[in-house]
């Protein structure tokens, strides 16, 4: 099975699967180097999206710990695509506060999580960034594979 992004191609055996995450690199302000992060999970099928970001904000909550849920619903982008948000507040380590910011979307049956990390000082600016991002994705067609 071949694998393609936009940058290399990977022959992988079939016991193998591309579980890439992306990474894009904001500015170090407030004393955090913003990160948004794009996870991509291409097989969950006919999962519902409700289910499908509780089941992952539940590992969240057991593998973060001292993580606080601030805010949890049902959105809609500006687009059209419904997603599930996820707000929360953690301290990794002390004195350090984050931010961060989760939004779950499932397109024809691949599911896209992005993951945002602020500070309190940039939630109101770089955070707003972020979901002007978030609302212009467009995911493509996957590329076929050689098989």
């Amino acid at each position: 099975m071949s694998t393609t992004n936009n940058q290399f191609s990977i022959e992988l055996p079939d016991s193998w699967e591309d579980a890439s995450t992306y990474s894009f690199m904001g500015p170090d302000e407030g004393g955090v180097q913003h990160l948004l992060t794009l996870s991509v999970d291409r097989e969950v099928g006919d999962e519902y999206l409700v289910d499908y970001a509780r089941g992952r904000i539940e590992v969240l909550m057991i593998t973060l710990s001292g993580l606080e849920i601030l805010k949890e619903e049902e959105r809609t982008l500006e687009n059209g695509t419904p997603i599930y948000f996820m707000a929360c507040r953690w301290i990794p380590t002390d004195g350090q506060v984050l931010y961060q910011k989760y939004y779950y979307m499932i397109i024809d049956g691949t599911a896209y999580t992005f993951t945002g990390t602020f500070s309190k000082q940039t939630l109101k600016t770089i955070a707003r960034e972020v979901e002007k991002m978030i609302n212009s994705f467009k995911p493509q067609s996957a590329v076929p594979s050689d098989e």
